[in-house]
C-alpha cells in the first residue's frame, strides 16, 4: 500500500520539456541578476505577471492570454504583480507603495474579484520582487540565493518526480542546498562573507520546501499544473524571509 500522500503535496508535471525550461529559467534569470539589477526586476516582473494571471485564471477567468484586456480582475493581477519586482528595485518602500496601490486598485477595478485579485498578485509579485531586494545588497548576493533556490528546485523535482512519498523531493532538494552552500560559503564574496552566505543556505534549506505547499493552497491543490507559478514557488517564503534577515544582518548596505 502506498504511502497518503498530502493533497497540497506537489506532484511533478513531467509533460513537456520540463528540464530544457527550467535550464532556461535558470540561465535567464542568473544572467539577468549578473547583468543589473533593472534587468532582473524585469525578468521578474514577467515571471510574476504569468503566475498571477495563472492564479486568476484557475480560479476566476478562464481564458487565453489573448483575452487578458476583457478580464479586469486578471489584468490587474497581472500588473499589480508586475509592479512589485519593479518597485523593489527602487527600495522596500517603493514596494510597500506598489503592494498599497494593487490592493486598493483590485477593490476599485475589479468587479467584485478583489479577494482573487489580492491574492493572485501579492505572494507571487513579493516572491518575484525578493530577488530584486536582495540585489540591492550586492550582485553576489542576488546571484546566490537564485543558485540556491535553483539547487533546492533541481533536487526536489530529481528526486520527488515519481516518489512514492510525499517527503522524499523536498529532502533531496535539502540535501542539494546543503552540498551548493558549502561552496557559497567557501567561496563567500563581499558583501556576503562566510557568515552572509551560511545564513543565506540556512534559510533557502529551512524555507524553500515550504514555498511548493503554500503555492498549492493557492492554486488549490498539489495536482492542478500551474508552470507559471510553480517557477516562483520556492520563493514565496524564504525570498521574503531572506531579504529581510540579510538587510537586518548588513545594515550598512540595506540603505
Amino acid at each position: 500500500m502506498s504511502a497518503r500522500r498530502s493533497p497540497y503535496a506537489v506532484v511533478h508535471d513531467i509533460d513537456g520539456p520540463k528540464v530544457r525550461l527550467g535550464v532556461l529559467w535558470f540561465a535567464v534569470s542568473m544572467g539577468a541578476a549578473a547583468l543589473a539589477r533593472p534587468a532582473l526586476a524585469i525578468v521578474m516582473a514577467i515571471a510574476a505577471a504569468a503566475a498571477a494571471d495563472q492564479l486568476v485564471r484557475i480560479h476566476d477567468s478562464p481564458g487565453s492570454l489573448r483575452d487578458v484586456l476583457t478580464h479586469p480582475a486578471r489584468l490587474i493581477a497581472m500588473l499589480g504583480a508586475a509592479s512589485m519586482p519593479l518597485a523593489a528595485a527602487a527600495g522596500s518602500d517603493t514596494l510597500a507603495a506598489a503592494g498599497a496601490a494593487t490592493t486598493i486598485l483590485a477593490v476599485v477595478g475589479s468587479g467584485g474579484r478583489a479577494p482573487v485579485v489580492v491574492l493572485a498578485a501579492l505572494p507571487v509579485g513579493l516572491a518575484a520582487a525578493s530577488p530584486v531586494l536582495v540585489h540591492r545588497l550586492g550582485t553576489a548576493a542576488a546571484l546566490f540565493l537564485l543558485l540556491l533556490v535553483a539547487a533546492y528546485d533541481a533536487g526536489d523535482f530529481i528526486v520527488g518526480t515519481g516518489a512514492g512519498t510525499s517527503w522524499e523531493g523536498p529532502a533531496a532538494g535539502i540535501a542539494a542546498v546543503a552540498v551548493v552552500g558549502f561552496g557559497t560559503t567557501v567561496i563567500a564574496p563581499p558583501p556576503l562573507v562566510e557568515e552572509g552566505s551560511a545564513t543565506l543556505a540556512i534559510l533557502v534549506a529551512m524555507l524553500a520546501p515550504l514555498g511548493p505547499p503554500v503555492a498549492s493552497v493557492l492554486v488549490g491543490d498539489g495536482a492542478t499544473k500551474a508552470r507559471f507559478v510553480r517557477r516562483l514557488d520556492s520563493l514565496l517564503l524564504c525570498g521574503p524571509m531572506t531579504a529581510y534577515v540579510l538587510a537586518a544582518l548588513l545594515p550598512s548596505l540595506s540603505a
